[in-house]
């Protein structure tokens, strides 16, 4: 009997310690938004800003180039304030018409 109440007795000061032990706080996972990727780890199913860039512009040159001629003439140019005051920085070959590629390159942000 006496070594039933001492194990009782036992136990619940073994409770008692442990429940005074400090709690660890939770600290939430960042959102998925906020985490960059490693170096190295990619998902090639995400475009990458460079890629979507490149398809936006390639939106607007198709917009512009209402011929469909895959060359934008100066006059086509004039729908775009800043595509019209860059026409001729843009004409790398100064033929007087800006292919896709040149539209590309005049108009791509800095890496």
């Amino acid at each position: 009997m006496k070594s039933t109440l001492a194990l009782t007795i036992l136990a619940v000061l073994s409770g008692a310690a442990v429940a005074q032990q400090a709690p660890q706080p939770y600290t939430p996972p960042p959102p998925a938004s906020s985490q960059t990727p490693s170096p190295g780890a990619s998902n090639p199913q995400a475009p990458t800003q460079t890629q979507a860039q490149t398809s936006d512009l390639e939106a607007i040159f198709d917009k512009l180039n209402t011929s469909h001629s895959g060359k934008m003439t100066k006059a086509e140019a004039q729908a775009h304030p800043t595509v019209a005051a860059n026409f001729d920085a843009a004409d790398a070959n100064h033929d007087g018409l800006i292919t896709k590629e040149e539209f590309l390159a005049a108009f791509r942000a800095p890496q």
